[in-house]
């Protein structure tokens, strides 16, 4: 008769419990890395920063740099007096347009993804408040909004900017040091943070009728407790998405105020709005479609391409992440 097992003989092994515990963003970046068009928009937009961060600091050229004897050189022509050679060419005042335009990026990105981080704080804390507390405090917060939202963005955003240079002390601030950037990223947040503000407060009225926010309640949870413990967490995927496509439209906006002349001006700040508007002048009198024989239509075109690839980038990396934040999506 076989001996019985003794318990006390069994070998443990070394198998032990492992924390299957996974956060809402590590699900959602598993689910991201399965859509090939994100990874490939995550990737461009990864080498375009680099190239924004890095491309002024190894240049040959100083941005600020200009030889009137470089004026409109064509792609890979060396420098009038040195070997130094203008890889995308020279523009009007003879500056290495190649440096410009990854120089230029710097003003763009760092002023929409600033606005649009404290347009989305700000736009939270009001949808927050009004969609939790009600009443009267969702009634006034609320109109204020709809109030703001019905307003013309491009008038005001014109409006707001010169409001904000009209004395010389503000102007010596605002425009003359940073070169419009404070001006910019103030109208940005002034006018930018009502649609986060609608959102979060639709999210709010469905969240707290929830079960386990009216047991919170009924165990004695505090407000504050509930807001930023239960309400805001399950609030924050669609604010996230929402945040990618604010900081695409602050960079169009951005374009769009440097035709009127207003925002950030060049000298002493290149970004890629006033580059832009900078080449206009050039259109009406391309002698040649081909941008590699004629320097003029470059100083059009590039900015408008680094606009483009920049804003599609954002755009499909908020759009996919919207679907892999949402676990009832099937499409990545």
């Amino acid at each position: 008769m076989a001996d019985a097992v003794n318990p006390t003989t069994i070998v443990a092994t070394d198998e032990r419990p492992t924390n299957v515990e996974v956060s809402q963003f590590s699900l959602a970046w598993q689910r991201y890395r399965k859509s090939r068009g994100g990874m490939v928009a995550f990737i461009i937009l990864l080498l375009l920063t680099l190239g924004i961060i890095f491309v002024p600091m190894l240049s040959p050229f100083d941005v600020h740099e200009s030889n009137p004897l470089d004026s409109l050189f064509p792609a890979g022509k060396t420098a009038f007096l040195d070997s130094r050679v203008h890889i995308f060419g020279a523009d009007y005042l003879g500056r290495d347009f190649f440096t410009r335009l990854f120089y230029a990026g710097r003003a763009s990105l760092f002023v929409s993804l600033l606005a649009a981080f404290v347009a989305v704080v700000f736009g939270t804390l009001i949808g927050l408040v009004a969609g939790y507390y009600g009443k009267w405090v969702d009634t006034l917060l609320m109109r204020s909004t709809d109030f703001m939202l019905a307003l013309p963005l491009l008038p005001m955003y014109i409006f707001g900017v010169r409001i904000l240079v009209t004395t010389t002390d503000t102007r010596q601030l605002l425009v003359d040091t940073m070169g419009g950037v404070i001006t910019t990223f103030i109208v940005f947040v002034l006018f930018g943070w009502m649609g986060v503000a609608r959102l979060v407060r639709g999210s709010i009225l469905t969240l707290r009728t929830l079960d386990y926010i009216e047991a919170s309640r009924a165990l004695g949870a505090s407000s504050r407790r509930i807001i930023f413990k239960h309400l805001l967490p399950n609030a924050f995927a669609p604010v996230f998405v929402a945040a990618t496509f604010l900081v695409a439209d602050f960079i169009i906006w951005e374009a769009i105020l440097a035709y009127f002349i207003q925002g950030i001006v060049d000298p002493p700040v290149p970004s890629w709005g006033n580059m832009l508007v900078g080449g206009i002048q050039y259109v009406t009198r391309l002698a040649n479609l081909n941008p590699f024989e004629d320097i003029r239509s470059y100083l059009f075109l590039m900015p408008n391409v680094m606009i483009f690839v920049t804003v599609i980038c954002i755009n499909y990396i908020g759009d996919t992440m919207r679907e892999a934040l949402d676990p009832r999506s099937t499409r990545v």
